[in-house]
């Protein structure tokens, strides 16, 4: 047998060698996907959000892996902004951004969940179609959760969504009524005070045509909190207490701006009657009056002529102490003394249309309509 010299044997394993590194090297060359690889998509191009979708299924976005050409798992995320935020030095600066699980291809939304996002995140005016921009983020992170060299991939969508204003249950004050006044056992509009700072101190608003004294629309105010506390009468009028008997008011029969104050036991009633001043009446506040439904708990003004481009405020008892704008976002905001803030209401259509202004669900949750 010839033998085979040691020369030939380097050779062929240098060979080998050479081949199995530049194959373990082929497996470690990144190959970013394309955009469209993705195949990124909404189940639905126009949703539409009520109270009655809160518990729904609304909305799904979904994708495809992304596929780095190398052996690393991509992180992921979606991120939601207007689509005048998307172009530009900051495009995208100002997004809302929802990291996914690891090895989640969907996102799936709770009607609630989206429109928090919505209204209160992105603060799109709720009631109107709005275009929303979504942007899927992958990229490849390191170990520390850094930041790597390789380039994340896009892909974007657009959809139409038209989110509500959200009533909060804000902590409350439950009206029981005393004597022979029926109110209603569990929380109800109209008649509840909220405390929309979540602290010591709760406002709204109370219809008590029997504010007669000892034989007219007495009550106590429960805590939802804590339904052993019942705050009743302080010893006056304006004070309460936790082992008093019913509040009783001075105030002459009427519809009540209540503010009470749990820490400091005090309670102030102030009689009230709603009127719209603006453009369109010189700012009169007495000329366009509201009537206050008792059915409806609402106040309604029917046949106001309002131009486009112009305002109105809500004003009472023939000033600005007490009266409403709307703030940043479009929702009723206090604008009265001592705070004295808000923007005007704006005017969006030229026309003869109903006001209403619903105070019923307590303090920051105050709406108005013009229809």
């Amino acid at each position: 047998m010839k033998k085979i010299s040691f020369p030939i044997i380097h050779a062929f394993l240098f060979v080998a060698l050479f081949l199995g590194c530049k194959k373990e090297a082929s497996k470690n060359i990144v190959a970013p996907p394309s955009a469209g690889s993705l195949a990124f998509k909404s189940s639905a191009a126009n949703v539409v959000l009520t109270a009655a979708t809160d518990a729904a299924n609304v909305v799904t976005f979904s994708f495809n892996a992304a596929k780095f050409g190398v052996q690393v798992v991509p992180t992921y995320s979606l991120e939601f902004d207007l689509p005048a935020d998307t172009t530009g030095a900051n495009a995208w600066a100002n997004a809302v951004v929802v990291k996914l699980p690891a090895g989640t291809l969907t996102k799936t939304y709770l009607g609630a969940d989206f429109n928090s996002l919505l209204a209160n995140q992105l603060m799109l005016p709720t009631g109107v179609a709005s275009t929303l921009a979504i942007r899927l983020k992958a990229e490849v992170t390191q170990n520390t959760g850094a930041g790597s060299s390789i380039k994340p991939i896009y892909s974007s969508l657009s959809m139409t969504v038209n989110p509500y204003k959200a009533t909060i249950e804000y902590p409350a004050l439950i009206v029981k009524g005393g004597n022979s006044w029926k109110t209603p056992a569990a929380r109800s509009n109209g008649f509840v005070l909220t405390s929309a700072k979540f602290n010591g101190k709760y406002e709204g608003y109370l219809n008590l045509p029997n504010a007669d004294g000892y034989g007219g629309d007495a009550f106590q105010l429960v805590s939802s909190k804590d339904v052993s506390k019942v705050y009743g009468w302080g010893g006056t009028s304006t004070t309460m207490s936790l082992t008093g008997g019913n509040l009783y008011l001075t105030p002459a029969p009427a519809y009540m701006k209540v503010n009470a104050d749990v820490d400091a036991l005090t309670i102030t009633y102030t009689p009230v009657k709603f009127f719209i001043s603006g453009d369109d009446n010189g700012w009169s506040t007495s000329a366009t009056p509201l009537i206050y439904n008792a059915t409806t708990m609402k106040w309604v003004a029917a046949n106001v002529a309002l131009t486009a481009g112009k305002t109105f405020v809500f004003t009472a008892n023939g000033g600005y102490d007490i009266s409403y704008k709307v703030d940043g976002s479009g929702a009723l905001v206090f604008a009265g003394a001592p705070t004295w803030g808000g923007i005007n209401i704006p005017v969006t259509k030229t026309g003869v249309f109903t006001v209403t202004l619903d105070l019923s669900a307590g303090d920051g949750n105050y709406t108005y309509s013009i229809k």
